[in-house]
Parts: C-alpha cells; sequence; structure tokens
C-alpha cells in the first residue's frame, strides 16, 4: 500500500491519494467493480484540482472579501435591479468581452456586487483581477513594468473606487 501511495504522488496524484483507503473500504463493503473503484478514484482526483484551481484563482484575484450574489441585502437597496444582477451572475458578459459600469454613492453596495460578480467568473472557468484605482495608480509611481500584463491579461478586470477620491497629483 505504501508503495502505491509513494507511486500516485510521484505522478502528481495527490486526490486519489488522499482518498484511496476509504475508496478500498467503500470498494470491499459495496462490492464494487474494479472501474466503479478506478472511477471513484478518478472522480475525487478532479474534484481536489478543481478545487486547487478554484482557490488559487480566488487568492490570484485580490478581493478585499469574499461576499457572495446571494449574501447581498437587495433589501437594503430597493434601488438595485436584482433581476439584471441574477442575470449578470453567470458570467456571459465576460465570455463576450462586455463591460459593466457600477454607479453610485459610497456605501449602497458596488464592491460587494463587483466581488460577488468575480467570484462567479471564477466559477465559470475565468482568471479574475481586482484592484482598486489607487493601487493601480500606487503601482503605476513605482513604474512596474509588468503592470499592464498583470491587468490585461485576466479576462475579467474589476477596478474599484474609480472617482471616489482625488487621486494624489503625482497619480495624475
Amino acid at each position: 500500500m505504501d508503495d502505491l501511495i509513494y507511486k500516485l504522488k510521484a505522478v502528481r496524484l495527490s486526490g486519489m491519494t488522499q482518498k484511496l483507503n476509504i475508496r478500498i473500504q467503500e470498494a470491499t463493503a459495496n462490492e464494487l467493480s474494479y472501474l466503479d473503484f478506478l472511477n471513484n478514484l478518478i472522480e475525487d482526483e478532479l474534484t481536489v484540482r478543481k478545487d486547487r484551481l478554484l482557490n488559487r484563482r480566488l487568492k490570484q484575484a485580490q478581493f478585499p472579501y469574499l461576499k457572495t450574489m446571494d449574501e447581498f441585502d437587495f433589501a437594503f437597496n430597493p434601488s438595485i435591479n436584482k433581476q439584471q444582477l441574477k442575470k449578470l451572475a453567470p458570467a456571459a458578459f465576460v465570455a463576450h468581452q462586455q463591460n459593466i459600469l457600477m454607479i453610485g454613492p459610497p456605501g449602497v453596495g458596488k464592491t460587494h456586487l463587483a466581488v460577488a460578480l468575480g467570484i462567479e467568473a471564477i466559477h465559470k472557468g475565468f482568471s479574475v483581477s481586482y484592484r482598486s484605482i489607487f493601487d493601480i495608480a500606487t503601482e503605476i509611481v513605482k513604474n512596474q513594468i509588468n503592470l499592464m500584463d498583470t491587468l490585461l491579461k485576466p479576462p475579467l478586470l474589476i477596478i474599484d473606487e474609480l472617482g471616489m477620491k482625488q487621486l494624489t497629483h503625482t497619480a495624475n
């Protein structure tokens, strides 16, 4: 058994390694065929890989917090069109390379909704980058040469706090 686990790790099948003992017990208890046993192990591996990719993309997005559409209180601001936002949630606008501009005073939930749409896009398989306009300005001032690549690489770029405060004179 240790030799098999070593080999699974050697070919980077850690999802299978994690669930191997459970799947062996399951196969024995339920008299699963070899094919069903192998299929279950492969499903475990795919699930682990999908979860890792999701977590990596969430981390790379650099969201200020993780909030979903379900957590948004639409009763707080009834002027927000819930149906229109629900249509955006499947991230078709990203696939069609369309833009969204959210305008409103501070504290109405624009950041929450932008993050929620970004998380939905990640769940649909897109890479996302979240940046405050102030962070972008700071990066420009520091002359980061890869800034444009960083900003333009993901299919969805969320720029927050645009127009909220005056940028410093060095960032203008």
